[in-house]
């Protein structure tokens, strides 16, 4: 017998009204900070953003030049191969989806990333996927034929989360963000969600629970409490839909991790750090940018860089 099962029809009554009010004011919350987030996203991060993908479309450019211009060692030759093809493949994804800034090229990245990676990016991204999905339908116990786009992020998130903890749980989220990536824009899959949500309204008008007023005065005598109780949940049922739509929507207009929960209380300081973060990395990567014509610099960085990813392994494989 579950814990919800013990309750009394009085306790239901008062948790079932203490979640709808919570959920209410979340809602509200996500609406209050929709118009501060637009402005910031907009004004402050998305020039940001812009910046950092011209400046590692700089680098590809600078790595490519070092890996035939200047004397490096067999090992540094190929450290400059790997840094070309994870850069090429990061830039290209933002292609896929029409998002690469103005002046970066698409198509010398494909020939980059298959003269340093050896194989053909678009080949690469259907085996990946396709890998992907076989994998977590196996892990998930789903039929092998099932369509993982069927099933929206929230559940294969679900779907994880019951069946797998803590690593197991990471790299099953790794393989549904290859497994459900697509080249569609944002904004097209906002589009489709924001008409499902007019369709899911339409059908919830013709829900007379919705519309009915519910006495939450603690005196309601017992009789009325199931009735009471039923209309709080259809009440309850709505606002999480309307809270998940919010969130979802959030995630595809600013294009952030569609498995990542998100807080409106906190959305905002997590933008200002983001923001402070990208600038901090723009002037990292525009002083590498200076340094890379001077082959003793490079060299210098190159082994620096090779000695940090060397200890990050390292500390992996410990763990």
């Amino acid at each position: 017998m579950d814990e919800i099962s013990l309750e009394s029809p009085r306790q239901l009554f008062e948790r079932l009204q203490a979640r709808l009010a919570a959920e209410r004011a979340r809602l509200q919350q996500w609406q209050a900070v929709e118009a501060d987030y637009q402005r910031k996203y907009a004004e402050e991060l998305r020039p940001l953003e812009e910046q950092l993908h011209l400046l590692r479309y700089k680098l590809v450019l600078c790595f490519d030049h070092a890996y035939k211009q200047m004397g490096l060692s067999k090992a540094e030759r190929e450290f400059v191969s790997e840094l070309v093809t994870e850069f090429s493949e990061e830039l290209l994804l933002l292609a896929s989806k029409g998002e690469l800034p103005a002046g970066c090229d698409a198509g010398r990245l494909k020939t980059l990333y298959k003269k340093h990676g050896g194989t053909d990016y678009d080949a690469d991204v259907v085996e990946d996927t396709e890998h992907a999905k076989a994998y977590l339908a196996e892990a998930l116990g789903l039929d092998g034929d099932a369509d993982l786009t069927a099933f929206s992020p929230i559940q294969l998130l679900q779907l994880i989360q019951d069946q797998y903890e803590d690593e197991d749980a990471e790299e099953l989220l790794e393989q549904a963000r290859l497994a459900i990536r697509t080249s569609a824009p944002n904004a097209a899959a906002w589009q489709a969600l924001q008409e499902a949500e007019r369709a899911r309204l339409l059908q919830a008008a013709q829900d007379p629970a919705l519309q009915a007023s519910v006495d939450t005065a603690a005196e309601l005598p017992d009789d009325q409490l199931p009735q009471a109780n039923s209309v709080l949940r259809a009440q309850l049922d709505e606002a999480l839909a309307q809270a998940s739509y919010a969130e979802e929507g959030f995630k595809l207009r600013y294009d952030l991790d569609p498995f990542a929960s998100f807080d409106p209380e906190t959305v905002i300081e997590e933008l200002d750090a983001d923001i402070v973060d990208i600038q901090e990395y723009i002037r990292e990567l525009e002083h590498e940018v200076m340094q890379f014509s001077d082959e003793s610099l490079l060299k210098a960085w190159l082994k620096a860089m090779r000695r940090e990813v060397a200890a990050i392994e390292r500390r992996e494989g410990r763990g």
